[in-house]
């Protein structure tokens, strides 16, 4: 049973791979496609335009006998006007404004057809010319497909061979389940478990016995979910040898030429130093600029002015008593 489970999931990378490569071909039939469904409808649309072209230059022709036949008759009225024998003028009069009125009519919907003509004409011209634009992106698209075909075609022999002799060894119960799946999940019929226990495919939670059994392949287990085949991540994963072949020339590339700029910046750098002329431009402005900041005197404080002390709040002076003269006693 791995046996089958291993040249299925040889099979599967085999079929991506094939995908792969028809990938552009797939999608420049999917491109013309749409092209020539856009030519279809345009020309759907072309054949409703010319009948509605076919029905306006009828009705048109129709107007154009009516007023032909509207004007003989009053051609026959302004002669019978003009005859002085005649005694009921007054109704002929009213019959020749209404036929007047019926000309005019006719003559207005008749210019109302004839631009609607000419615009369905101009819309079938500008048809025309798309039409013809798509054909020839068609044309160019085909010769690319079949460049790419000519490019890709004995890679695919190759792996169709390699896809036959692995179909052979797998049995035909399992085989067949294989393609039906392929036909039905777009292309993918083996999926493994993710971290969190679900189906990669469709997204359901698997059981954990089921993934248990799945970690020891040695059984055929199948989603409930999508009734794709489930499978290890290990045996979907590229084998150890071609993960290290790709990495390898990667590593060699990137340092060589990245270092060489730097020795050459590095032996560089001393030869600045050793001249002596731009030494000297550079201690001169220091020199310079040492008194800038050492001779900086702080503002000494001025001394007050004495008018300032006038400001203070002064008590007025008070003026002294004199002390009054003790009372002598007369002597008696």
């Amino acid at each position: 049973m791995f046996e089958d489970l291993k040249w299925l999931v040889d099979l599967q990378k085999l079929d991506n791979e094939i995908y792969q490569l028809t990938s552009e071909e797939r999608n420049m039939d999917s491109h013309i496609s749409r092209m020539k469904h856009e030519i279809e409808e345009m020309a759907i649309k072309r054949v409703k335009l010319i009948r509605r072209q076919r029905e306006l230059q009828e009705d048109k022709d129709n107007y154009d006998a009516d007023i032909l036949d509207h004007r003989r008759i009053l051609d026959q009225k302004q002669i019978d006007l003009d005859n002085d024998k005649k005694t009921k003028k007054e109704h002929i009069k009213r019959e020749v404004k209404k036929l007047e009125k019926a000309v005019e009519v006719f003559e207005e919907r008749v210019s109302e057809f004839s631009i609607e003509i000419e615009s369905i004409i101009l819309e079938i011209a500008t048809i025309d010319k798309n039409i013809l634009k798509i054909e020839k992106i068609i044309r160019s698209e085909n010769k690319k497909k079949l460049e790419i075909e000519k490019s890709t075609r004995t890679n695919l022999e190759k792996l169709l061979k390699k896809k036959d002799q692995i179909e052979k060894l797998v049995r035909i119960p399992f085989l067949n389940h294989y393609n039906r799946i392929m036909k039905i999940r777009n292309g993918i019929a083996i999926t493994f478990v993710t971290e969190e226990g679900l189906c990669n495919g469709c997204k359901i939670h698997i059981p954990y016995q089921l993934q248990q059994k799945i970690k020891l392949k040695d059984d055929y287990n199948i989603c409930e979910g999508c009734g794709r085949i489930l499978v290890d991540i290990e045996m979907l994963a590229p084998p150890k040898a071609e993960k290290k072949a790709a990495a390898v020339p990667e590593k060699k590339e990137l340092p060589k030429e990245e270092i060489k700029p730097e020795v050459k910046i590095a032996a560089a750098k001393p030869k600045k130093k050793s001249q002596p002329e731009p030494v000297k431009t550079i201690t001169e402005p220091k020199a310079k600029a040492k008194p800038v900041t050492k001779a900086i005197p702080k503002p000494k404080p001025e001394p007050k002015p004495k008018t300032k002390t006038a400001a203070k709040p002064v008590k007025k002076a008070v003026p002294e008593q004199k002390p009054k003269p003790k009372a002598t006693k007369k002597k008696k």
